[in-house]
Parts: structure tokens; sequence; C-alpha cells
């Protein structure tokens, strides 16, 4: 098999797949790379003095997630951003990834932009498939950053010997109890009546039987999930707090 034959005819292809459109002071370059919609990535380069271009997105990759319904200013995606645009020495300016650099780096310039734009943009996916694992980051992101001074992935026994892992547990002060946190996505009868047994569990364990009894909180999405009248009172009954993410107040009464 002739490789080096292949790659050539894949190199020659592939540049037959890009098209230029000179538009003002830039050149347009339409890619092969498609955005989630199915679009063609399109890159800008401008000619700056001594021999330096600037290749910019124009700011459409953020722009496209943002009306596809992704925030990309949530702590936990702007800290994917933020990761991606490190690995790769891309800068953001506004909502514009952009690199500077000598025309002769061009090559690797351009391979890097389209990187890091192709990763971005695969934050689209999160709108569904790792919508959760952002949610936890987010809630995590927050709490760190005022400073609620707490444990994450707190584990402990219940009575009944079987282990537990609390999403976020804080140590008593003073004349407060220790406050235990779960995440969810989502809320509903399911969940809760689990959660119920597993707080009874916890709170008549050996662990707590010279201690005051903890409180315990479920922060949980409330922009998709609703609480319906029988869930919260199991809720009520179990004495466990139901705290949508978006009250902040009464999420920072937890500290």
């Amino acid at each position: 098999m002739d490789t080096e034959r292949l790659l050539d005819n894949y190199t020659n292809w592939l540049r037959k797949q890009y098209t230029i459109k000179k538009i003002d002071e830039y050149d347009e370059i339409t890619t092969p790379f498609e955005n989630m919609i199915g679009d063609n990535m399109r890159i800008y380069v401008t000619s700056l003095s001594n021999n330096r271009i600037r290749i910019s997105d124009d700011g459409t990759i953020l722009e496209d997630l943002y009306l596809y319904g992704i925030d990309t200013q949530s702590p936990a995606r702007k800290k994917i951003i933020a990761r991606i645009r490190k690995r790769y020495g891309i800068d953001q300016i506004d909502d514009v990834l952009c690199i500077s650099g000598s025309a002769n780096n061009f090559p690797a310039m351009k391979q890097n932009l389209i990187s890091t734009m192709i990763q971005i943009n695969d934050l689209a996916s999160t709108k569904k498939a790792n919508v959760e694992s952002l949610f936890y980051e987010e809630v995590y992101s927050y709490l760190q950053e005022n400073d609620f001074g707490g444990l994450p992935r707190y584990s402990i026994e219940g009575k009944s010997g079987v282990p537990y892992t609390i999403d976020y547990t804080i140590p008593e002060k003073k004349n407060r109890p220790s406050r235990m946190i779960d995440f969810q996505q989502r809320i509903n009868l399911n969940v809760i009546m689990i959660d119920a047994y597993k707080f009874l569990d916890i709170r008549t364990s050996n662990a707590h039987q010279m201690r005051r009894s903890p409180n315990y909180s479920i922060i949980f999405n409330g922009n998709i999930s609703h609480v319906s009248d029988k869930t919260k009172k199991i809720a009520d009954d179990a004495d466990i707090a139901l705290i949508p993410w978006n009250d902040k107040e009464k999420i920072l009464q937890l500290r």
C-alpha cells in the first residue's frame, strides 16, 4: 500500500474543500468543518503590520451556541472554554476567538484556531448529553466561590450499614448543625422517596447519636423540574429542604 500517495491524495482533496472570499480588509475562508447545525465553519484572516496576521472566527462559534440555547457564561462552560483556549493558545476578545502571529506560522495558527472552534462547538452536546454533569459542576463551583467551607463527595454510613455519598457537607459551626446538601438535575417522587430513606438512615446512625441531627437539603434545577404536591409533602415529612438552583438567596442561607 502506497500510504504516501494516499496522504497526498487526501491533502489535495482537503485543499479543494476550502474556498476564499475577499471582504473589505480581510479574507473569509470557508472550511469543510461543520458546526452543530451543519453549516460550514468560517475563519477570517486580516493582514497586520510587519508580516503579521490575525485569524478569527468573527464571533460565530459562541454566537451560534447562544442561538442554540447554550449558556456559555455559566461557570462550568466558561471553565471548559478557557481550558480549550489555553490548550491551543487562542485569545478571546468579547465573543471573538482569535490568534495573531507571523504569516509564516499560518498553518499552525489556523490548525489551532480550527481545533478550538470544533471543541467549543461541541459544547452544543451539553444541551442534552452532559447537562447533568455540568449542573453538578456549576453548583460545586458556586459553593466554592462563595466560601461555603464544606466537603465535596462526603462519605457516611447509615444505621443500616449502607454507605452513602453526600454531594456537599458543611461541618457543624458553633450553634449550627452540619448541613448535608445533595444536587439533583431533576426532582420527582422517586428521587425524594429514595433520599428520604437515605436521610433517615443517616440521621439515626451511631455517627449522629451524640450530636445534633444534621440538616438535609436538595438543590435542584428548577428550570426543568417541577415539584409536585406529593413530592413536597414527602420532603416536608422527611424534613428535607428542596431549594431550586435559581433561588441563590436561599442557597446562601445554608452557609
